[in-house]
């Protein structure tokens, strides 16, 4: 049996940035896969994304890409398209995804690898959330592709909950778009007696 990752990778710290991150979350939280398979906040892992490269059979990498096109556009790509993208070096992260996906074909130990790309609005805002375009139309178009890709592979899925992309973000990471937890502990709780 193949050995399956979902590999979310982003900055959560800086808006659509994170999308990917919240996609793996918001799949965890929600769904439940057979067989099963991984799933992966990568975050900004560099150069230690080779490891999850090389152990796996299949990876489906969620990631921002940095391509001229409409907020919210979804990408299917393989690693060889993204490599032809001249424009996809916007982050460091992304060179390091496309640095990693290089050394292992190099190497020959790269596992096959489909990328969800999404085009950003916002990578620059320090705040953890989603613009309007990513939030409405980017992250539904981008999880249901991944869901799709699983489906080409035989793996079937089960949806068991319903937490929304705001509610995982913030039982995850704590804030979304500037609204915080709602079980915020105020500093007036910490008084000396």
């Amino acid at each position: 049996m193949k050995k399956i990752a979902i590999i979310g990778v982003g900055n959560i710290l800086f808006k659509d940035e994170g999308i990917g991150v919240f996609i793996v979350k918001y799949l965890q939280e929600n769904y439940i896969f057979k067989p099963t398979i991984d799933l992966i906040d990568a975050g900004t892992l560099g150069f230690r994304l080779m490891e999850y490269l090389e152990d796996y059979d299949y990876i489906i990498l969620v990631d921002t890409i940095s391509i001229k096109d409409k907020p919210g556009s979804v990408f299917r790509l393989t690693a060889e398209d993204l490599a032809g993208i001249g424009s996809y070096h916007q982050t460091a992260h992304e060179v390091e995804v496309l640095q990693m996906l290089e050394l292992t074909a190099l190497k020959g130990k790269r596992a096959e690898t489909i990328i969800i790309g999404i085009v950003p609005e916002n990578i620059c805002t320090s705040e953890i959330g989603l613009t309007k375009p990513l939030e409405n139309e980017g992250f539904k178009t981008a999880t249901y592709q991944v869901l799709k890709e699983l489906e080409k592979l035989g793996i079937k899925y089960e949806k068991v909950n319903n937490l929304s992309l705001k509610d995982t973000v913030i039982k995850h990471f704590g804030s979304y778009n500037g609204e915080l937890i709602k079980q915020r502990i105020g500093n007036e709780d910490y008084r000396d007696s």
